[in-house]
Order: C-alpha cells, then structure tokens, then sequence
C-alpha cells in the first residue's frame, strides 16, 4: 500500500492533487480497479489485496491510505430511508458508509457503491471507533448469518465493548442470545439499544417479539403502537401478512399488500414472486406470468434457474413447504 502511494500519489504536493490521483488510482476504471462487493467486509490491508469490498472495506481501505498520504479523511454514516433485505430466514436493515476528505478549502465525498442519495437523507461524521464497531458488527452479522453463533458472539461482543454508542452490535447481540435460547441476555441487550437510542425501530420491534415470545403481554402492549408503525414501512413484514390473508382466501388484501410492499421495495425477486402466487391462486394467471417475469428479471443469477420454472410447479412447490413448516414430522 505504500509502494503504491509512493508510485501514484505521494509525488504530488498539493493536497488537493493527491486526492484526485488517489481517487483515480483506487476506484474501478483506476490501477487498482476496486470492485464493489456489498457482502465483503474487510479491513484495508485486505480490500487492497483482493481489490474488492463492501461500503465499510472501501472506506477502510480510503481512510488508511488518505490518511498517509496527509489528507484529513473521515468516515461518513448516511442514514438512508429504510431499506431491507432478505437474507435466508433473517431480515436485515440496510445501511451504509461512505468517507469525507478535507483539505484548505474542499471537502470531497469517495463513495464507490453507485447508490444515489436523496439530498435530505441525513449523514454524519462518525468516530473511528464507531466505525470499528460497525465493522465488527457486519462480521458479526455474516456469522449469524451462518448460524455460527459463537464466532457472531464474538464479533458483536467486541463491537459493543468499543463504546461507541452504535445500537447495531447491541441488536444483533440480542437476537445471537435470543437464537442461543438466552431470553433474558436477549432483553438486556436489546434495552441497551434503546438506551442508546430510545426511537431504534429495529430494537423496539426485536424487544416486542421477545416479550410475545415469552408471554410477556404487559410489556409488549407497551410497544404494540410504535412497532405497528415501524413494520408498516417494512416490505418483507408486509408479505408476511399477505401470505396470512393468502392462507385465510382473502386473495384481494394479499395482492393490496403486496402491491405495497413492491412500491417500498422494486428490486426483490422474492416479493414479485409472492405476487405472482397471490395472483395465481386468485384465478389470475396472466397477472401471475407478468409478475413471474418480473421476479426473473430482479432475481440474481444465481436464482435464475430456480425462477426460469413453469409458474404451476413454483407455486404447489411453495404452497407444500407452507404446510411442511407447520407440520412437526415432515421431510
């Protein structure tokens, strides 16, 4: 990282210079050709090697090398209107992190994701430590992914010793309790995100289904309202109860849902398939292909075959793991 500073970057004095050559050096059409990669969190040393990183990696990797160059740069949080994802059975809250440089007289933003910003989305210069935390905390997040519930424990326990008044490790600790059946780590963990935080939406509705899960219904009734108006913002939360009204035959308020949950979120494959289900089992069968087309289109590759099956065979497929998961002794 050094060689490669010294080569492209440290030769120019104006600090100015140095930041534009940097930029040009790093990104993907540069020498070093990064790639955005939104499920590798690495550390600098790390992304500079494999040329690759998620929005935590690649702020990493600008801050340590600004940073030796003698540029004052600093990690940025960009509070983004909630946006979801589906992981496997986990839903996750998507957030990002970009990086600001200063010098006399410019700031500049380096970000390499691609996303756009709304130019109301708040965003705030936060701590190294506080970005530390989020870096553990996205380790710790893909093990729990994996139900590696040790090494998630690990990683989220550290991220919540930095400090740094980051809420994420404190949630993810909750639910890595929760999953370890450790109800009552679970509530401390998830209360003290809410210390932090006392309008942590994501804290609030983990809290609520803890306390329904234990029959704490004095506790949840406290929550009930604020969570109604969080989940209502949540697209895979509104699936769910469509797939309820499915259940009952109310195929009308399955499809209103869902129509709700697309407008919230455009790009799923998954929801367009809950769509094209509704639509068909509802009798609509052209409705039904157009939406399976849609699902082809946003699914990733890896998913391309799943999808490209006759809509008949996914539905009946779908529908029989329904029952199974209801079922105790189903294989």
């Amino acid at each position: 990282m050094e060689a490669f500073l010294e080569r492209y970057v440290l030769p120019y004095h104006n600090l100015q210079t140095r930041l534009n050559m940097l930029t040009i050096a790093i990104t993907s059409s540069g020498v070093l050709g990064f790639d955005y990669n939104e499920v590798r969190t690495l550390t600098a040393p790390e992304a500079f090697a494999t040329r690759s990183g998620n929005c935590i990696g690649f702020a990493n990797l600008i801050v340590a090398m600004a940073r030796k160059a003698g540029l004052d740069a600093r990690y940025q949080e960009v509070s983004r209107m909630s946006e979801w994802s589906s992981r496997a059975d986990t839903l996750l809250l998507v957030k990002h992190i970009n990086v600001v440089v200063f010098g006399p007289g410019f700031s500049y933003v380096i970000d390499v994701s691609g996303l756009r910003f709304d130019k109301g989305e708040p965003r705030r210069l936060v701590s190294d430590a506080y970005a530390k935390a989020l870096f553990y905390n996205n380790l710790g997040a893909e093990a729990l992914l994996r139900e590696d519930l040790p090494r998630a424990w690990n990683y989220l326990a550290a991220a919540a010793r930095l400090g740094s008044r980051a809420t994420d490790p404190w949630i993810n600790l909750g639910v890595v309790y929760k999953r370890n059946g450790q109800p009552e780590a679970a509530e401390v963990a998830y209360l003290a995100a809410l210390q932090i935080n006392s309008r942590d939406y994501s804290a609030m509705n983990n809290l609520y289904e803890l306390y329904l899960a234990e029959e704490n219904l004095p506790a949840a009734a406290e929550l009930a309202d604020k969570v109604d108006g969080y989940r209502r913002k949540n697209p895979y939360y509104l699936m769910k109860r469509s797939e309820q009204a499915l259940q009952e035959g109310d195929f009308d308020h399955s499809i209103d849902l869902l129509r709700s949950a697309i407008a919230k979120k455009d790009d799923d494959a998954l929801l367009y398939f809950a769509m094209a289900k509704a639509q068909f089992l509802s009798g609509n069968a052209l409705a039904a292909e157009n939406s399976l087309m849609l699902a082809r289109d946003a699914a990733p590759e890896n998913q391309a075959a799943f999808y490209g099956r006759p809509l008949n065979e996914l539905v009946m497929e779908s529908l029989a793991e329904s029952a199974c998961s209801g079922a105790e002794n189903c294989q």
